[in-house]
């Protein structure tokens, strides 16, 4: 089988769906899977050649600029079409694909554009994803709650279609054996979208602040305006600006495994999640960890973590914050479903399983 890997429109090493691309292709690599070709955005070229360089790469040809969508599919369906390949696998869907004769696996992450967007983008995202779908020979879920999703919105889609394989979890040496800011903190990871529900965390904070010694270490980048408009203002009207940690800037995974190996306790309040890797990342680190139970979080956690519920009520995760920090998981506790979730998201054993799928659709 010769495999295209298809990141052409991915152009940042540290997007949700670049990283979950990153990991599957070193798990090919690790797995010394042959005859896989990589279709690269020039803004991550370097690092691909660099990293991954028994793979052949070529640059793809599209524009990275805005309302650019139709040339680049015309570019990108010409360049494909020269590419001697068997099966494209493309980590995250892209509508050019739709003009695309050859094999196709696609994975979609979620369906929260569909939850999320408003006007024309809503309505592109409804128009184009069941066309995408139809139009792929197999997909990719990485959620069984994801697979049901699709199923739920597009009922004409057969389930046989579609396979869930979770995300593989790859955890990182801290940079240095040392508290990153120097004292207690609690943390959390993840983009700043309204419906990732920081303000949930922030009046459980605010709640908890003449109560504990921690300070709330929050890194993410703002996604929309929820952030400006509703977090930072609550920040200073609580005088919580000396009591929280802001950190947009993009960090190494080094530094990032130092965060949560420091950290009192990991918090993750979201409301929409199609795998959710952050608190199983921190679980990964040792650190307790307190989630939400929206969406695929309880199902891809696999229900090892503190919950509370609902999760919208500050006051139920401010109460769960309390408990834990007053009567933490043991480090043996916390070791196991350390063992179990790197067994369950191995690398290795992901990108074999997304390999050997891709296998069976190519032979079908």
């Amino acid at each position: 089988m010769k495999l295209l890997f298809d990141l052409s429109n991915h152009t940042s090493i540290y997007s949700g769906v670049t990283v979950y691309a990153l990991r599957i292709l070193e798990g090919f690599r690790d797995n010394h899977y042959e005859n896989i070709t990589i279709l690269c955005n020039s803004q991550i070229l370097d690092y691909i050649q660099h990293n991954f360089p028994d793979y052949k790469c070529i640059r793809a040809n599209i524009n990275n600029g805005r309302n650019v969508l139709l040339s680049n599919g015309y570019n990108w369906t010409k360049q494909i079409n020269k590419i001697n390949c068997d099966i494209i696998f493309s980590p995250n869907i892209y509508p050019t694909y739709i003009f695309c004769n050859k094999k196709i696996v696609q994975t979609i992450h979620d369906l929260q554009p569909l939850k999320v967007f408003k006007g024309k983008s809503r309505l592109a995202f409804q128009i184009c994803l069941p066309l995408l779908i139809l139009r792929s020979k197999k997909i990719i879920s990485i959620s069984e709650y994801v697979k049901n999703e699709i199923v739920h919105f597009y009922p004409f889609i057969k389930k046989r279609k579609i396979k869930s394989i979770s995300n593989c979890i790859i955890t990182h040496t801290p940079e240095i054996n040392k508290n990153p800011i120097g004292k207690h903190y609690l943390l959390y990871v993840s983009s700043l979208w309204k419906y990732k529900n920081i303000m949930t965390l922030l009046k459980a904070f605010n709640i908890n602040k003449d109560k504990i010694e921690q300070d709330l270490v929050i890194i993410g980048k703002q996604m929309d305006n929820s952030w400006k408009d509703e977090a930072l203002p609550f920040i200073k009207t609580e005088h919580l600006e000396n009591r929280i940690i802001h950190i947009e800037k993009t960090i190494s995974n080094e530094k990032l495994a130092q965060f949560y190996e420091y950290a009192d306790l990991f918090i993750h309040p979201s409301l929409l999640e199609g795998f959710g890797y952050t608190p199983i990342e921190a679980a990964m680190h040792n650190a307790p960890v307190i989630s939400s139970k929206e969406t695929a979080l309880y199902e891809t956690t696999l229900g090892l973590l503190n919950y509370y519920e609902p999760a919208t009520d500050y006051k139920a995760l401010s109460d769960k914050i309390l408990d834990i920090l007053k009567d933490p998981p043991t480090l043996q506790q916390r070791t196991e479903i350390k063992n179990i979730y790197s067994k369950k998201y191995n690398y290795i054993k992901q990108a074999q399983e997304v390999y050997n799928f891709l296998l069976n659709t190519y032979n079908e």
